[in-house]
């Protein structure tokens, strides 16, 4: 059995899903699987991955249920003690996984690994980048909210992390409910609430902004309501107590953006 699992969700991204597998199948660390789990494309996506021929990879279909859903798949499906998470859109530079999980390796309290990223517009380091420092992070007791939305900012479940099974298992994994805007988010809020993580602002992958929003905005051109603020419940429930007046200014914060928001597109 291979060590990591590789997860990319697909939908309806047959332009772009040759570049992300060319990707991964360039990458220096060898030992893992790569399952692409097609949620539902109405296009020639599933087509073009079966076209690779390494025994590495495998193609999982399933009805249409949301990114969150399509990623909680690919985690049943594998089993590597690892788990790096790459949407179909991006592309990661040919020593990510090497990078990141040496990182996990020397730092065995942190549960996850983010890294920096090039912009894929400018061909440049991304502006997020600068807000990482290198090392291990520890969530303070004392940070503003917009510090706390800086911090999971660079966490780009796209295709900056690597994080170890049993933690996305601890948290049930992504956010389903057909959600489409801050599945993510909800899961790496509950991580950081409850572990250290590593930062490593150096460039190891490629985020394509236009490609990976598409299709997230209703038609009003308003992003849908994060679950954090639909169903905090759960997040609640695994927050230790010494973070719990800090989780609440965070809901509270983003409360208020939303709601500023919609004022601005009404």
């Amino acid at each position: 059995m291979a060590n990591l699992s590789v997860i990319i969700p697909l939908y309806n991204k047959g332009k772009y899903i040759g570049r992300a597998l060319n990707s991964v199948l360039a990458q220096t660390y060898e030992d893992f699987e790569v399952v692409v789990v097609d949620d539902g494309s109405g296009d020639d996506g599933p087509d073009i991955v079966r076209q690779y021929k390494d025994k590495r990879l495998r193609l999982i279909q399933q009805e249409n249920a949301g990114p969150g859903a399509a990623r909680n798949r690919g985690i049943a499906e594998t089993t590597g003690n690892y788990i790096a998470f790459l949407d179909a859109d991006d592309e990661w530079l040919p020593d990510f996984l090497k990078v990141t999980l040496y990182h996990l390796n020397m730092n065995n309290d942190c549960v996850l690994c983010t890294v920096g990223y090039i912009d894929g517009r400018t061909g440049k380091s991304s502006p997020h980048n600068r807000r990482m420092t290198y090392g291990r992070w520890e969530l303070p007791l004392q940070i503003e909210p917009r510090e706390m939305k800086d911090a999971l900012d660079v966490i780009q479940s796209g295709c900056t992390v690597l994080c170890h099974r049993e933690a996305l298992l601890e948290f049930k994994g992504f956010y389903e409910n057909r959600c489409t805007y801050g599945e993510d988010g909800y899961l790496w809020l509950q991580v950081i609430l409850n572990y250290p993580i590593f930062r490593d602002p150096s460039p190891r992958a490629i985020y394509h902004a236009e490609a990976s929003t598409l299709g997230i905005f209703g038609r009003n051109g308003i992003c849908p309501p994060r679950p954090i603020l639909t169903d905090p419940e759960p997040i609640r429930k695994v927050c230790p107590p010494r973070y719990r007046k800090l989780l609440e200014s965070y809901l509270v914060y983003w409360a208020q953006r939303t709601r500023h928001a919609h004022l601005i597109n009404t």
